[in-house]
């Protein structure tokens, strides 16, 4: 994310009853109150919405419906006609940014017959202050105790070799799942020498960069600013064999900035939202976030950690919005979990529903301790999974590829991989595709000071459910068993109604995972030995998901039905 910007995740504000306030300097933002009259309409989709963005919501039976409506054009024209500037509109919240050095027009604004007395996000009255040295996501360079050696096992990967391959996601790429016909959306502060990096060069010649839109600065291009948002392409797009080999290397982009790097105000939430409605119109299928909200330059809009409900911050309702339309939107959890002020929790928009947020770990599975604490609610769990962004190797934009830090990395990792499952299970929903990630999540033991030998396999905090592993994900969406060669796995009765038989042959140090047909990690085994008789009394009807591990492999899985 680009975080302090080590994290952006902005607050939503309060309005007193009868003002509409400063969101940032000059800006400001005004609700309408319907979209009545507008000469859109729900049987002309074509007018607001690309061909490609029809397309995604017909395969997962998602109907348009009036969020997707644009807002009235002649509210727009009446604004303007006051003398107020128009920045970014935006459809799902139905209002509109707008730039004055006149409150005068705000007032009057105010009493125009469309434009709501009481809106949804109410901001008090803000004095701006621009934020120094306005830091991005990344954490910097700061190597695990015991970081493995970079592994040439196979040499086109180079240095992305273990970043990958700890997902298993080089197994996907062997298949011929590289990215190819996914469009990617990469919502960022800038794309500082994306235009002429080495390691974009393939992206640039191969004429995968859909298209580029600013939305923090409405300039004319995305190649300035700031380099984090290069940094995290690289991540996915980056191509240079035996040197360095992103995790998407054949996907398609949209390349859009809507982060700011000369102040931290609320207005970049609204700004995102905005971008990732583009997103949404252009048929994005996925949208990689680093970026978060939570701490702002006027404090009163801080966000709490009882703002990370999902439904309160403008940039979550946008989250949860853009995956009701069938994007698959992955957002870092952030970077503030040592924050000497006590800020550690997760930032907007990575506490959205039906997302995916992302923490940090590094390749041998050890927990960032700079990951932001999420939660573990009985229907929701925050980080949802974790992937390796502590020592994460990524082109610093000067041709140099070195290991960085931040969930911000460990997002564009995932989006990637998961881009590369997506277009291998092309006919699956993205609801679908997230419950087979997220019962692939391979648990890992976090490193927290609270509980410093929490319980293997318990989603927690840090961790969520614990890293991906494609190649188990494969398993659970194909239902097939899948057997090393040299193994002999019998697991049965099946059906049952209570108890199963697990008997291995020539194996050692395997583990035992049950999964839940949704996901949820219910038990782990280590070393279970040659044979295991298990119980599922303990368990309700229905199906489960056994997996069996040696090392880092899944050797076998099986759904279990319980009569």
């Amino acid at each position: 994310m680009i975080m302090r910007k080590l994290f952006l995740i902005v607050t939503i504000c309060t309005i007193c009853a009868n003002a509409f306030a400063q969101i940032g300097p000059n800006l400001y933002y005004i609700e309408f109150t319907d979209k009545n009259n507008t000469p859109y309409s729900l049987d002309n989709p074509l007018e607001y919405l690309s061909q490609r963005a029809i397309d995604r919501r017909q395969a997962q039976n998602i109907a348009i419906d009036s969020l997707d409506l644009p807002v009235n054009p002649s509210y727009i024209a009446a604004l303007q006609g006051l003398g107020l500037e128009i920045v970014n509109p935006t459809k799902w919240l139905n209002g509109t940014t707008v730039r004055t050095d006149n409150y005068n027009l705000i007032r009057q604004a105010h009493n125009l017959p469309f434009v709501k007395s009481t809106p949804r996000f109410e901001i008090d009255t803000v004095e701006t202050a621009k934020k120094e040295n306005k830091a991005m996501m990344v954490a910097g360079n700061s190597p695990s105790t015991n970081i493995l050696a970079p592994k040439y096992t196979d040499s086109e990967y180079g240095l992305s070799y273990n970043q990958i391959a700890l997902h298993n996601g080089h197994i996907i790429h062997s298949e011929g799942f590289k990215g190819e016909g996914m469009l990617i959306a990469v919502t960022d502060g800038g794309f500082t020498n994306a235009d002429r990096m080495r390691s974009l060069e393939y992206l640039r010649n191969s004429g995968r960069i859909v298209a580029t839109r600013d939305f923090a600065y409405n300039g004319s291009t995305v190649y300035d600013h700031h380099e984090h948002g290069s940094m995290v392409l690289s991540i996915m797009a980056g191509y240079l064999p035996g040197e360095y080999i992103g995790c998407a290397p054949e996907a398609s982009y949209l390349l859009i900035t809507s982060e700011s790097n000369d102040y931290e105000e609320i207005v970049e939430e609204f700004n995102w939202v905005s971008a990732i409605e583009y997103a949404d119109s252009m048929g994005a299928d996925l949208a990689n976030v680093s970026l978060g909200y939570v701490d702002f330059d006027s404090q009163r809009y801080n966000h709490s950690a009882e703002d990370m409900d999902g439904h309160t911050n403008p940039s979550s309702i946008g989250a949860t919005i853009a995956a009701s339309r069938g994007m698959m939107i992955v957002v870092a959890a952030g970077n503030s979990g040592q924050d000497e002020n006590g800020h550690v929790w997760i930032g907007a928009p990575s506490d959205a529903y039906d997302i995916v947020t992302v923490g940090a770990i590094d390749v041998n599975q050890n927990s960032a301790p700079f990951t932001s604490h999420g939660f573990v609610e009985e229907n929701r769990i925050k980080p949802d999974i974790v992937s390796v962004g502590w020592d994460t190797y990524a082109d610093y934009i000067n041709d140099s590829i070195a290991p960085g830090s931040g969930t911000s990395f460990a997002t564009p990792l995932s989006t990637g991989l998961i881009a590369c499952f997506w277009q291998k299970f092309r006919d699956k929903t993205s609801a679908e595709i997230r419950e087979a990630l997220f019962g692939a999540a391979r648990p890992t033991v976090p490193t927290w000071e609270e509980d410093p030998t929490p319980q293997m396999g318990t989603p927690n905090i840090l961790t969520g459910r614990g890293y991906i592993d494609f190649r188990l994900a494969s398993e659970i969406l194909t239902g097939t068993e899948t057997l090393a060669n040299d193994c002999n796995i019998s697991i049965y009765p099946n059906p049952t109604s209570n108890e199963i038989t697990i008997r291995l042959d020539n194996m050692q140090n395997v583990e035992l995972n049950i999964f839940s047909i949704d996901g949820r990690l219910l038990d782990y085994r280590k070393n279970i030995g040659n044979e295991l008789k298990y119980d599922l009394s303990q368990y309700a009807k229905g199906e489960y998901i056994i997996s069996i591990c040696a090392g880092n492999k899944v050797v076998a899985s099986q759904t279990i039905i319980k009569q």
